[in-house]
């Protein structure tokens, strides 16, 4: 004996836009979880004299009528390009590229 299962769903394109609402709040929210923990984990690992570089740590993100439209996370220390080559001791050569790529921020 074969059993059958029937669904009707009642307004089914009002159910279709509220499960595309979903998945992009969901996805935003991602994002925006993302770059915040990689804003954070930079601040971590970035190698302390007077705390200055690891303070410059910050983010912004942008969004438009349809969700996320783009993210920036910038240190705007003038010298922090010299310890991610390698300056101080306390960090790595490019430490900057090894954290975004552990984390998945970006792609080797």
């Amino acid at each position: 004996m074969v059993d059958t299962v029937s669904i009707d769903i009642v307004n089914f394109q009002q159910e279709m836009k509220r499960v595309e609402e979903e998945v992009k709040q969901m996805s935003n929210f991602e994002i925006d979880e993302r770059i915040d923990y990689a804003t954070d984990t930079l601040k971590v690992v970035t190698p302390v004299d007077t705390g200055r570089a690891r303070r410059g740590w910050k983010n912004t993100k942008n969004y438009d009528g349809y969700g996320f439209t783009d993210g920036t996370i910038f240190n705007n220390v003038e010298y922090i390009d010299v310890l991610n080559n390698g300056h101080s001791r306390q960090a790595p050569r490019y430490f900057i590229e090894q954290v975004l790529i552990k984390i998945g921020v970006i792609t080797p």
